[in-house]
């Protein structure tokens, strides 16, 4: 793998994993100024992230005049900010009608399920076009989205299957094994699988654990899993 490509695979392991970030809109309100919030997002089953927003957000009300924004990410940490992996994408969004994606969505954010069903929070996809990485020290570059989005590998039914299996048996020695400082007492629940990841819900936060190598079928998928906690397939 060249360096082009692994800070690609890093970007992807970001963007996937961060579950929120700065979506900056073109502001209604005061024209030709842009306008920043920090939105929640679910990577879809075509790798575009889903929005539930609310109707009566500022950043809705941009983005249904014009849905040429940005969404920007930025590793987690602590010290200096600049030293930090962070990801800009430009890209458009619109209204969205997720369907068979509305469990899934519900599964990573549960909390939410009360802003679709009650107080009219409606659902958008951002499709980016191009994205900004910056890793680090001479890193920074452009990618163009295929480069970062990635289609999930699994159908609904395979993926619920490989999670049941998963919550039955190794989620918890999974998280156990590869994080420090989880406390004994959190729940925690796998939620999505890709290719590339896991995706854990600890408590209220989310959780996104990269694979050991890339997967394609869910025997493939459950070896490696199986490999990552330390038991046989």
């Amino acid at each position: 793998m060249n360096a082009g490509d692994d800070q690609a695979r890093s970007a992807r392991h970001l963007f996937a994993g961060t579950f929120y970030g700065v979506l900056s809109t073109h502001s209604v309100e005061h024209s030709g100024y842009p306008f920043g919030s920090v939105v929640p997002y679910v990577p879809g089953r075509d790798g575009n992230p889903l929005m539930l927003l609310s109707h009566l957000s500022q950043h809705t009300h941009n983005l249904d005049a014009d849905g040429r924004c940005s969404l920007t990410v930025m590793e987690a940490g602590e010290g200096d900010v600049q030293t930090r992996a962070r990801l800009s994408a430009l890209g458009d969004v619109s209204a969205a009608d997720p369907s068979e994606e509305l469990q899934r969505y519900f599964a990573y954010l549960p909390q939410t399920r009360v802003y679709y069903q009650q107080l009219g929070f409606r659902f958008y996809r951002f499709r980016p076009r191009r994205f900004h990485w910056n890793g680090g020290f001479a890193t920074a570059r452009w990618f163009d989205a295929s480069r970062i989005l990635r289609a999930n590998s699994f159908d609904p039914e395979t993926e619920q299957q490989i999670l049941a299996q998963l919550n039955r048996t190794d989620a918890e020695a999974l998280l156990r094994a590869l994080a420090d400082g989880v406390a004994p007492d959190i729940g925690i629940a796998a939620v999505g699988i890709d290719g590339e990841g896991l995706d854990l819900r600890v408590g209220d936060r989310l959780w996104r654990i990269g694979l050991s190598r890339e997967v394609a079928t869910a025997a493939e998928a459950q070896t490696v899993l199986a490999g990552m906690v330390g038991r046989d397939a």
